[in-house]
């Protein structure tokens, strides 16, 4: 308790330091027009503002730092000017020594212990001196950040980075939780968010990215996952994590050797280009067709080798389920085609609303004028803006589509500057159509076969059964209603064949019509009505 009021006091002096409830509250319950160019007094005292909470979040350590970073991607949330200035949080921070660093990674011991022995397992950090574990260790870090230190060593011949956790960080991090936690209600008011933000959703988000980022071993698997994507991928490379060596507190991994794409200098505009086309198109790859992705791929986790690119830094990732994988693509795609009907459609499914319960026709016209700005409009960021639709029309996105689309916002941002004519829409037909052709494949197509095999045939089974009890039904009803009247009853007898042929007719028609012309997101159910109505037709004809 003592721990955390002292906490308390310190994050309290510093926002009133800032002054950043009052200005939160005031920059954020207003309408702005602010981008980089804008020179007016207004909007240079309102970016001022957000360079306070900035300062005020690398003041506070790791904790305040990544929420500063989570909020950088909710351009739904926070005005433009504060977005821009968070997405450049510099999480640099002075190294301390490497013998205070050993509280880290020297605690826990793996041996294998009994009665009579203890045999000493040659990656124990706890039993064996890292100096004497790598054939080289250079104890003068390369890169320190507010989480870890990176230094270099050499294993097995190979030149590797170490990376190592600073000690004693999750006892504040924790309380920072707590305390942030306490605050929520604040938080909402001064953000001001609409009643379909689920403030406990991105809280509970902002914990998980926390905890997994506090924990090198989901890094090691990371990397490993998207080393196995990229596998027959020309161009880009993915280090290696070295899996034994890997603890909570340390990742081993392949040391990349290259220039940061953000210090690239005096290179021709056409290897510039090549690896703006590198970076988009592999980018989009891990997004629409792979469903997992870097989600924090500014310039300095983008590595410029002779003629290809690694990505390095695998803390953050981003994961997309297959449904929400799809409905992605299918916005991606809407846009592709400045197709503003689908792509409204889309983003209302998504926020799970209906035209209703929105000003459609508004909102159709926001769609269509990004769309238009992403074609037709100046060289620059294309993608900015779909997210801040959600708040002005108090849209629940899932919190995936805000971090993906921040990521692309920064890869966009990164190729731009390698390539001014670069246009990351450019990427869209290959992806697209490697995207279908996947989702459709025969393989995908057997694969789900085989596992909804037995659902599909319960369906079957017992489509034609309760058509029948409908049918059954339809006819014990008339035919009560017309006792004695045989006559009319065969008449009524013959329609019913009649409804029944033609309901059949129709949906093999409608089957074959979507199989021809449907395109490729009406095939498959095409060919299942198809099956269905035949099906139904023999199980008919064999009754009767």
């Amino acid at each position: 308790m003592l721990e955390k009021t002292k906490r308390y006091f310190v994050i309290s002096k510093v926002f009133f330091k800032y002054n950043l409830f009052s200005l939160l509250y005031k920059d954020i319950h207003r309408d702005y027009i602010s981008n980089k160019q804008c020179t007016c007094a207004l909007d240079l005292e309102d970016r001022s503002h957000a360079v306070k909470l900035k300062l005020a979040f690398e003041e506070l350590g790791p904790s305040f730092i990544k929420l500063g970073q989570m909020l950088s991607k909710r351009s739904d949330l926070l005005p433009p000017t504060y977005i821009m200035e968070l997405e450049n949080l510099q999480d640099k921070v002075n190294p301390i020594n490497f013998d205070k660093m050993r509280e880290s990674f020297e605690t826990d011991c793996i041996c294998s212990i009994s009665e009579n022995r203890h045999a000493h397992h040659p990656t124990c950090y706890h039993c064996n001196d890292i100096l004497e574990m790598f054939e080289e260790f250079d104890t003068t870090p390369i890169a320190s950040a507010s989480i870890g230190q990176v230094y270099q060593g050499v294993l097995n011949g190979k030149k590797v980075a170490v990376k190592i956790a600073r000690p004693n960080l999750l006892d504040t991090i924790n309380l920072d939780l707590e305390i942030i936690n306490d605050i929520k209600p604040i938080l909402i008011k001064v953000l001001g968010v609409g009643k379909n933000f689920n403030v406990d959703s991105f809280l509970h988000e902002y914990k998980q990215m926390l905890h997994k980022e506090l924990d090198y071993r989901f890094e090691a698997i990371n990397m490993q996952r998207l080393k196995e994507n990229f596998q027959g991928f020309e161009g880009v490379e993915i280090p290696g994590a070295y899996m034994d060596y890997c603890r909570e507190n340390v990742l081993v991994m392949d040391f990349v050797e290259g220039t940061q794409i953000k210090d690239l200098v005096d290179i021709e505009q056409k290897l510039k280009s090549r690896y703006a086309h590198l970076i988009g198109s592999s980018y989009l790859k891990q997004v629409y067709l792979d469903g997992f992705y870097h989600a924090d791929p500014h310039s300095g986790n983008i590595i410029a080798l002779d003629d290809s690119i690694a990505f390095i830094d695998f803390g953050a990732v981003g994961i997309i389920n297959k449904e929400l994988k799809w409905s992605m693509l299918s916005f991606f795609y809407a846009t592709y085609k400045k197709n503003t009907e689908m792509a409204t459609d889309v983003l209302l499914k998504m926020s799970g609303l209906s035209e209703e319960d929105v000003d459609i026709h508004n909102l159709r016209q926001d769609i269509d004028d990004l769309i238009a700005d992403q074609y037709y409009g100046p060289e620059g960021r294309k993608s900015d803006k779909y997210a801040m639709l959600a708040l002005k029309y108090d849209m629940s996105l899932p919190p995936e589509f805000s971090t993906l689309e921040r990521a692309i916002l920064i890869i966009e941002a990164v190729c731009l500057k390698l390539d001014p004519n670069y246009n990351i829409i450019s990427e869209a037909k290959p992806i697209i159509s490697e995207a279908m052709k996947d989702h459709y494949s025969p393989k995908k197509l057997a694969e789900g076969a085989q596992f909804e095999a037995d659902e599909y045939m319960d369906i079957f089974k017992n489509l034609p059964a309760g058509i029948d009890d409908v049918i059954r039904t339809i006819r014990g009803y008339r035919i009560e209603k017309l006792q004695g009247k045989d006559g009319i009853a065969k008449k009524y007898h013959l329609l019913d064949e009649m409804s029944r042929n033609i309901f059949f007719g129709i949906i093999l028609i409608t089957s074959a019509y979507l199989i021809i012309n449907g395109g490729e997101h009406f095939t498959l159910l095409g060919i299942a009505g198809f099956a269905s109505g035949l099906l139904m037709g023999m199980y008919s004809l064999m009754r009767h």
